[in-house]
């Protein structure tokens, strides 16, 4: 049963936002609400030092906690559609993130969409990758993490490194992730309806918008597609009314299947994103889960022991075993 909160988050997402983000929305007109709807929920947290700079040549939020350790770091790649960009949200979750897992955080402004189409974004996020990297922090060292187009841009920057013949990251995590940029999902259907933040046709319009001319199947657009061989530890979010929750559950599959060691919780009636949101007490309840994953992935990684595992919550939902 989704907590109180939640029903009230669900509740103001889907009066007043869902209404806005439709195949109608004009993009500045987007940003603008969006920005006011940042101002609104985030909360930032106490000592958390903020420092504009740049890494790999992209514009980038550097953010540190106070006798955090510098060589340790966060690659968070934001959400937004690929058109949008809710940096306080951020700020606040990555402050809440960092305080519990030792860490600091680099925050890559990518290229957006329209300005900036496919592939601008990917293009920029492994060049953040990269440029971590040539600032001498050992890839164990590095987590890179993502919410929903940032989600996307996590599994992309992963496949596209392996193939640039760079080391992998200690571990990765993904919020709600977009993985396929082709038709509409099965459960993108079935939770149209349910869904309190997006419609079909905001979808699409997000991914007429960021693909402009390319192609859907691309791997750099659609990471389920490509290949998870020599993936580190993943670590998958997704709430079970959300459009996209294929995009993760089949991504998570596919992985496990290719020897990837992965685990996607399905939490019940989360809104998109939900750990991002510090009303909510299943947001405590996640972040615990991803500073556990994440300091045992930096601390003792040979001590991680996933099995393509799909969670409900707590409770196994369904699970699947490694090939061979």
């Amino acid at each position: 049963m989704p907590s109180i909160q939640s029903r009230l988050l669900n509740g103001f997402f889907r009066i007043f936002v869902r209404r806005r983000i439709n195949a109608q929305a004009n993009i500045p007109d987007l940003r603008e609400f969006v920005a006011r709807i940042d101002a609104r929920l985030a909360k930032p947290w106490p000592g958390q030092v903020l420092r504009s700079t740049d890494i790999g040549g992209v514009p980038c939020d550097y953010l540190e906690l106070p006798g955090n350790r510098p060589d340790r770091v966060l690659l968070y790649l934001h959400g937004g559609g690929f058109v949008f960009h809710a940096p306080k949200l951020y700020h606040s979750f990555l402050g809440r993130l960092c305080n519990v897992t030792r860490t600091n955080a680099w925050l890559p402004d990518y290229r957006l969409a329209p300005e900036h189409p496919f592939p601008a974004a990917p293009d920029d996020c492994l060049a953040a990758y990269r440029g971590l990297l040539d600032k001498g922090i050992a890839a164990e060292n590095i987590v890179i993490m993502g919410d929903s187009a940032g989600g996307n841009l996590t599994l992309v920057t992963l496949q596209q490194a392996r193939k640039a013949g760079l080391p992998m990251p200690a571990c990765a995590v993904t919020l709600s992730a977009a993985s396929e940029g082709g038709t509409p999902s099965s459960t993108a259907i079935a939770n149209a309806r349910r869904d309190p933040m997006f419609t079909i046709e905001a979808m699409m319009l997000f991914r007429k918008t960021y693909l402009r001319d390319g192609d859907p199947l691309d791997t750099r657009a659609s990471p389920y597609y490509g290949s998870f061989e020599g993936f580190p530890p993943l670590l998958m979010f997704a709430g079970s009314t959300e459009m996209l929750l294929d995009d993760t559950v089949s991504v998570a599959r596919r992985a496990a299947y290719q020897g990837a060691r992965v685990q996607a919780q399905v939490w019940h009636s989360m809104i998109h994103v939900f750990p991002l949101f510090h009303q909510l007490p299943e947001s405590d309840l996640a972040l615990a889960t991803i500073a556990g994953f994440i300091n045992q992935a930096l601390d003792n990684p040979a001590d991680i022991r996933m099995h393509g595992e799909i969670l409900q919550g707590i409770v196994t939902m369904n699970t699947f075993p490694l090939p061979g």
